[in-house]
């Protein structure tokens, strides 16, 4: 293990606009007057408030609190989804990312034609996706749905098949955010392996999860977020009782 925590967070703050209505360029024009009093005058979201805090290469993070505490935010900072931000973000590993059903797939493409696309989005090449294709196709286990458009998938073929994208491609971070909740009992079980596999390789994964069964499970450490601010951090037995 280096020195070097990594993932390193100094000062986090995320905030977003509260926007009062949506202009598209016309309304704007004709509107100009209410548009710039609601840009003077809007509210902000504070998602992250000051957050502080490092990750060590293997730890098995489970990130948890209330609905709308920042748990979805800093996984998205950490994984470069947000780039504007205040404070001091440092990540010194390939990334790969589980969070929103559907995230990141382009609705018309197939199922094997996302395969490639997200894994050359997360920095793969072509020729590595097509390489670790028929493992991805045998985990989603898509049937012919693997060559028809994902508009068409459900909520649990999409679940199957982002995993299977997420977790081929051996990443040194794993952030996964509810995945787990989603689809069958033997869906559960080929997770389980997978992201066993994964962490015995010395893969370092953050948790989202309302389950504390499964932050038990897969976790060590317990970080917990209270209105974007950490409330705790402390080993799973001691954060869970």
């Amino acid at each position: 293990m280096t020195d070097a925590p990594i993932i390193e967070i100094r000062g986090l703050t995320k905030r977003f606009a509260i926007e009062r209505r949506h202009y598209g360029l016309k309304n704007i024009l004709l509107h100009l007057p209410q548009y710039v009093r609601d840009r003077a005058n809007r509210r902000w979201f504070t998602a992250l408030d000051n957050l502080t805090l490092d990750i060590r290469r293997g730890e098995r993070i489970g990130l948890v609190g209330h609905n709308g505490c920042g748990k979805t935010t800093l996984l998205s900072v950490i994984g470069g989804v947000y780039r504007r931000y205040q404070g001091e973000v440092h990540v010194r590993g390939r990334v790969s990312m589980m969070l929103a059903l559907g995230a990141g797939f382009c609705k018309e493409l197939s199922g094997r034609e996302n395969i490639v696309l997200n894994g050359v989005l997360q920095g793969k090449t072509r020729r590595e996706m097509n390489a670790l294709m028929d493992d991805i196709v045998a985990f989603a286990d898509l049937g012919d749905f693997i060559d028809s458009p994902v508009y068409q998938y459900s909520s649990g073929m999409l679940a199957r098949l982002g995993f299977g994208i997420a977790t081929a491609i051996k990443p040194e971070i794993l952030l996964v955010d509810e995945v787990m909740a989603v689809g069958d009992a033997n869906f559960a079980q080929k997770c389980e392996r997978r992201i066993n596999a994964l962490l015995a390789g010395g893969t370092t994964l953050i948790l989202v999860s309302h389950s504390m069964s499964v932050i038990r499970k897969y976790c060590d450490r317990v970080i917990r977020l209270d209105h974007g601010r950490l409330a705790a951090d402390a080993p799973t037995a001691e954060a869970l009782g």
